[in-house]
C-alpha cells in the first residue's frame, strides 16, 4: 500500500501535463480578487515544480536538443543574459533574471511539449491535456462569469482592491476581477477552447465519446455569456482579437488545402476582406446594444429597490461606455518613450526590469510603466535588435512549418483543432500590438500563447507522420 502511494506520488511529480494545466488555471485566479494572494502563492509552489521539472526533463537527460529551432530559443535566453551582465549590479536586475526563469519555462515547458508527442501514445496524453484544460475553462468561466453579473447587479458600484478595482471600474465590468482587461482576454479565451471542444474529431477522440447536442448547448452557453462579459469589460483590444481569430479561421476555411490561382485569390480575398469588415462593424455594433442593455436593466432594477436608498446613486453612473475617450488609452505616448529607449541601448537593450528606469531617464521622468503594452516594442527595448532578431527569426521558422502543415493536411483536419490553434495565433500576433504579451510576463496572457504554439507543434507532428506514412 505504501508503494503504491510513493508510485502515485512520483507520477504526479513527474506529470507535465498536470503541471501545465495547473499554472494555467492558478494564473487565471491570480486575477480574482480577495483569493489572488493565495494562488501566487500556489503560483510560485507551481513555478518551482516545473523548473524542476525541466531540470530533469532536458536538462539530466539531455533531451533539450529536441525541441524545434533550441539554438535560437537558447541564443535568445543568452542575449537577455547579456543584457543583465552589461547593465550590471541594480535593483531592476532582478527582475530581468527573474524573467530568464519565466522564458524557460515558456520555450521548454510549454512550447517544448511536442517532445513528449514522439508517439501516439504522447500525442494521445497531449490531446487529453488539451481536452482537460478546455473543459476547466468551460466551467470556471461559466462560475467566474455567473458570481460577476450577480456582483454587478447587487453591489452596483466599484470597490477600491489593492491590485485595482471590483465590480466596476471608469464604466468598465470588471466582476470579481481586479482589472477589465484580464477579465476579457480571459473570457476570449474561455469562447477560444469553447470552439475547441465543438470539433468533433477532437472531442471524441480526446474524451471517448461523441459530442451530443446537449454538451453543444453547454458549450454555446458558456461561450455566450463570454462574449456578453466582454461587451461589458469595453475592451477594445479583445474585441480586435475576436475579429481577427474569426478572420483568420474563415481564410483557412476559404484556402486552406485548395490549388490557388491569382483569380480565385483575388475573388475570395475581396470576400473576407469584406467579411471582416461585416463582422467588425456587427460586432461592435452588438456591443452598444448589449452595454445600452444593461445600463437600462441596471437603472430599472435599482428604482424597483429601496436597497441604494441611503447613499450616492452609484447605479445610474454607470453606463459602460469607456471614460477614457482616447482610443489608444496612452500607447501611443508609451510608444514614443520606448522609441527614445532603444535609441540609447540598441544592441542588447535594457533589460525587462529596468524599462521604468532608462524610460524616465530619456523621457524628463515621465515614464509611469514598467511595461509598454506592446508586446512587440516590449521585446525590442528589453533584449534589444539582437534578441529581437533572434525572437523574430523563431518566430518565422515555426510559423511557415505551421502555415505549412495546415494549408496542405486539409483533409485530415477539417474537424479537428488545428484550423482553431492557427486563428488563435493569428489574431494574437494582432492583439500582442497593444497588450503585455509575448514573452515578458508571467501570466496567462503570455502563457496561453506557448501552450497554444507548444500544441500547434504537436499537431504539426502528428500530421508529419501521417503523411509519411500515407506515402
Amino acid at each position: 500500500m505504501v508503494q503504491k502511494k510513493s508510485s502515485r506520488a512520483i507520477s504526479l511529480r513527474d506529470n507535465t501535463s498536470v503541471f501545465r494545466v495547473a499554472l494555467l488555471i492558478d494564473l487565471i485566479l491570480c486575477q480574482i480578487g480577495y483569493i489572488d494572494v493565495v494562488f501566487i502563492v500556489a503560483a510560485v509552489c507551481i513555478f518551482l515544480w516545473g523548473l524542476s521539472l525541466f531540470t530533469r526533463k532536458y536538462i539530466y537527460t539531455l533531451n533539450i536538443k529536441d525541441i524545434k529551432h533550441c539554438k535560437l530559443l537558447l541564443a535568445f535566453i543568452g542575449s537577455n543574459i547579456i543584457t543583465i551582465l552589461i547593465q550590471g549590479y541594480d535593483r531592476g536586475m532582478w527582475e530581468s533574471l527573474g524573467m530568464i526563469f519565466n522564458i524557460t519555462l515558456l520555450f521548454f515547458m510549454y512550447y517544448g511539449v511536442h517532445t513528449e508527442a514522439k508517439t501516439t501514445e504522447g500525442r494521445r496524453k497531449i490531446y487529453k491535456e488539451i481536452y482537460a484544460f478546455s473543459t476547466i475553462m468551460l466551467w470556471l468561466s461559466l462560475i467566474i462569469n455567473t458570481i460577476s453579473i450577480i456582483s454587478l447587479y447587487v453591489i452596483g458600484q466599484s470597490i477600491n482592491y489593492y491590485f485595482g478595482y471590483l465590480v466596476v471600474y471608469e464604466n468598465r465590468f470588471t466582476g470579481i476581477y481586479y482589472n477589465p482587461n484580464l477579465m476579457a482576454f480571459t473570457s476570449f479565451c474561455a469562447m477560444f477552447c469553447c470552439h475547441l471542444l465543438w470539433q468533433g474529431d477532437f472531442y471524441e477522440r480526446a474524451s471517448g465519446k461523441p459530442l451530443t447536442n446537449q454538451k453543444k448547448a453547454l458549450i454555446l452557453f458558456s461561450a455566450g455569456m463570454n462574449l456578453v462579459v466582454i461587451f461589458l469589460t469595453d475592451s477594445n483590444a479583445s474585441m480586435l482579437i475576436i475579429v481577427c481569430y474569426v478572420a483568420a479561421y474563415i481564410f483557412y476555411k476559404m484556402f486552406g488545402g485548395r490549388d490557388i490561382n491569382i483569380r480565385y485569390a483575388l475573388k475570395k480575398g475581396v470576400t473576407v476582406i469584406l467579411l471582416f469588415a461585416m463582422f467588425a462593424v456587427g460586432i461592435f455594433a452588438i456591443r452598444l446594444g448589449f452595454q445600452t442593455t444593461a445600463t437600462q436593466t441596471m437603472t430599472s432594477s435599482e428604482e424597483s429597490s429601496n436597497v441604494f436608498e441611503d447613499r450616492e446613486d452609484e447605479l445610474n453612473k454607470i453606463t459602460f461606455e469607456h471614460t477614457n475617450k482616447n482610443l489608444d488609452s496612452g500607447r501611443i505616448k508609451l510608444f514614443k518613450q520606448g522609441i527614445n529607449v532603444i535609441k540609447h541601448h540598441p544592441l542588447f537593450g535594457v533589460g525587462k526590469g529596468e524599462i521604468t528606469k532608462y524610460g524616465n531617464r530619456y523621457n524628463d521622468n515621465k515614464m509611469k510603466y514598467s511595461d509598454l503594452h506592446n508586446g512587440y516594442l516590449t521585446l525590442l527595448v528589453s533584449s534589444g535588435f539582437i534578441g529581437f532578431g533572434i525572437f523574430m527569426a523563431f518566430s518565422v521558422l515555426t510559423a511557415k512549418e505551421i502555415i505549412k502543415t495546415l494549408f496542405s493536411a486539409r483533409p485530415m483536419i477539417k474537424n479537428d483543432i488545428l484550423p482553431c490553434i492557427f486563428a488563435f495565433l493569428a489574431s494574437y500576433c494582432v492583439y500582442a500590438l497593444f497588450e503585455r504579451t509575448l514573452v515578458y510576463g508571467a501570466t496567462l496572457m503570455v502563457y496561453i500563447f506557448w501552450a497554444m504554439l507548444g500544441y500547434a507543434m504537436v499537431c504539426v507532428e502528428e500530421y508529419s507522420d501521417m503523411k509519411e506514412r500515407n506515402q
